[in-house]
């Protein structure tokens, strides 16, 4: 969908913000230019829809040279999103998100629909609270989401975002991050996102291009960059955690044991610690005749009874998990957990199944090893 050959871009003056990249970004995906402030990312973002011009080299989008392109048709099939937003204070949430379609003569029909659809998937809802409302009256995460409503307000096929959720303090920017995966599994767009963190850009990134001083250093997927950095630059940039940093690219459902042993509510404690004794564990999950869980029965207080009932001696569940979270956050609930299990369950809270930290470090070995063996990065 879009490539560059050899791009350079020199300012007045001889500064080289962006010095002989090369990159090739595919039809739906989700590239992130990573790299610290200065190192050209956001110019290089800049050129592909001619905001800068280019000094030399060549782009194209969707096989068109972009400098054979009439700079405002360019930019009516390209949509931008920035940090400071840009909305228009004069218009209603209305109005700035059909600012493109208005320019292309869409019909006005057309364009509400198409505005209510915008504000619907970025979860503006009520719909009709959002229309007729001014920027100010927003707070800076619904400012973001019309920011980027706007930019997809003519559905271009390409949207190119420079660090969008960078001014928007870490809790709302973590929701921001999350809704916007969810919009990118419906509507598959190529992404262009420039970022300075690296958690943001493994979080989001299908491939991240890390950039130094103007040059390219290393394109690659999340995984294969933290598991094969190019260089010294590249290693001390992703971090020394980077093993656990790459927790986040797995979720709980592809290491979590999914027929875990469970004790019904309506069983013995003997049974309980029996069962235990069998598989060598300290506490096992009790769940109820219809297999919600309910929490836990652990080996000591097991050890007290006979035949009373597991159901008297359960001890409540702090935390709990879904299939989908990834692995980075299943850690930090399975240190708050009393057991140091983490139980993982459904949307009707039945158990699916269980995390431990013996299937936790058979996964942080595997990336290690991955870490240490060499791979050709294409």
């Amino acid at each position: 969908m879009i490539e560059l050959r050899d791009v350079t871009k020199v300012f007045p003056g001889g500064t080289r913000a962006v010095g002989g990249v090369s990159l090739d970004i595919g039809e739906g995906e989700f590239c992130v230019l990573l790299g610290p402030s200065g190192c050209g990312k956001t110019t290089t973002l800049r050129l592909i829809n001619r905001l800068v011009p280019l000094t030399s080299g060549r782009i194209t989008v969707g096989g068109h040279d972009v400098s054979t392109m009439r700079v405002t048709t360019l930019r009516r099939r390209i949509g931008y999103a920035i940090q400071e937003i840009g909305l228009f204070p004069h218009m209603t949430v209305a109005q700035n998100i059909a600012t493109v379609p208005r320019l292309l003569g869409w019909r006005r029909r057309k364009r509400r629909e198409r505005v209510r659809e915008l504000l619907d998937l970025l979860g503006l809802t009520p719909v009709d609270e959002y229309l007729h409302r001014y920027p100010a009256e927003l707070s800076g995460g619904q400012r973001q989401r019309v920011g980027v409503a706007r930019a997809l307000g003519a559905n271009p096929a390409i949207l190119l975002m420079d660090e969008p959720f960078g001014a928007i303090d870490p809790i709302t920017r973590e929701r921001l991050q999350d809704e916007f995966l969810r919009i990118q599994r419906e509507i598959h767009k190529t992404v262009v996102f420039v970022t300075h963190d690296i958690h943001e850009a493994i979080k989001l990134g299908d491939r991240i291009a890390l950039m130094k001083e103007g040059r390219l250093i290393q394109h690659a997927t999340p995984s294969q960059l933290l598991a094969q950095p190019a260089d010294d630059f590249v290693r001390g940039f992703v971090g020394t955690d980077r093993t656990l940093k790459a927790l986040r690219l797995t979720n709980v459902r592809e290491i979590m044991d999914a027929e875990p042993t469970v004790i019904g509510e309506e069983e013995t404690l003997a049974a309980a610690r029996q069962a235990m004794d069998a598989l060598g564990r300290t506490a096992l999950p009790v769940v109820d005749a219809g297999g919600a869980f309910l929490g836990w029965i652990e080996r000591a207080t097991a050890s007290e009874g006979g035949s009373e009932l597991v159901a008297s001696r359960v001890t409540p569940y702090a935390v709990l998990g879904s299939p989908g979270m990834p692995l980075n956050e299943a850690v930090a609930l399975m240190l708050e957990s009393a057991t140091g299990n983490l139980p993982v369950v459904d949307d009707e809270r039945r158990l699916v199944g269980v995390v431990t930290f013996d299937r936790l470090f058979d996964q942080l070995r595997q990336s290690s090893a991955e870490r240490v063996t060499p791979k050709e990065l294409p």
